[in-house]
């Protein structure tokens, strides 16, 4: 039901969270359009964000390439003793590194749709959420969000139906799927965890009338990645491990401890 397929992975672990069969089926089967997602780059040196920007520019051109981070450094600038003023400028900084993520998914999207679908409202919204500066609530009393069941059966997909651009998100759990989805709507719509796999369902919530995106659990995909690496990748929750140490052995073997 997808118009755009939207993959999230983790910038640390973005080789081994990519599905290379994922993407040939979407690019060359179904013949959709792919936005590739290189999240939480805060955790990366910038030179590292760019040099696998370049890798999948070069490797899957077919693919369109976002940056994104919920948490920017600049949310901690300042004096860190002021508690008070240091969740202020975590606020204020996250609210605003949201709406410029979203303005950069809104772009791509632009020139995904090439005027087939009007998404003036879309970027009206994101205008006004950059206007503001604090935000106290993320869902205000009395406020909905509109969520609908998605019917997973077969159906022939048509192209922006009704004038509607639906963009389906994927990824391996843990990739900060649902704070993505967060910062796109500007609010909070879905909860997150640092447990894998807390998303149990699939959801369609509306961005603006011709806009939705459709969330849905983590997908582990088959891979030749080994168990434990996974569990290093903090896809795999440790607490479901009957031998938790395997993961400690895999990553002492590869580490230079001895000084």
């Amino acid at each position: 039901m997808s118009d755009i397929v939207l993959i999230i992975v983790d910038i640390r672990y973005c080789a081994l969270m990519f599905p290379p069969s994922v993407y040939n089926y979407v690019t060359e089967m179904l013949h959709k359009d792919m936005i590739l997602v290189l999240n939480k780059i805060d955790l990366a040196p910038a030179p590292l964000v760019v040099a696998w920007k370049h890798y999948f520019q070069q490797k899957y051109p077919a693919i369109h390439i976002l940056t994104f981070t919920s948490f920017p450094a600049y949310n901690l600038r300042g004096n860190q003793e002021n508690k008070a003023g240091l969740q202020i400028r975590r606020r204020r900084g996250k609210l605003r590194m949201a709406a410029e993520g979203a303005k950069i998914l809104l772009e791509a999207c632009k020139c995904i749709v090439n005027n087939k679908v009007d998404l003036s409202s879309w970027h009206k919204k994101i205008s006004e959420e950059m206007e503001l500066e604090f935000d106290d609530e993320d869902i205000e009393v009395g406020e909905t969000v509109e969520m609908k069941k998605v019917d997973t059966g077969y159906f022939e997909h048509e192209k922006y139906k009704d004038g509607t651009l639906t963009i389906g998100c994927i990824g391996q759990p843990n990739v900060g799927k649902s704070s993505l989805m967060n910062a796109i709507m500007g609010k909070k719509v879905v909860s997150v965890s640092r447990t894998p796999g807390h998303t149990k369902h699939f959801q369609t919530i509306y961005l603006t009338p011709n806009v939705r995106l459709c969330d849905c659990p983590g997908l582990v995909f088959p891979s030749k990645v080994p168990k434990t690496l996974q569990i290093l990748m903090g896809s795999f929750p440790v607490a479901q491990l009957r031998v938790p140490f395997s993961a400690v052995q895999y990553l002492a073997e590869r580490l230079d401890l001895i000084c």
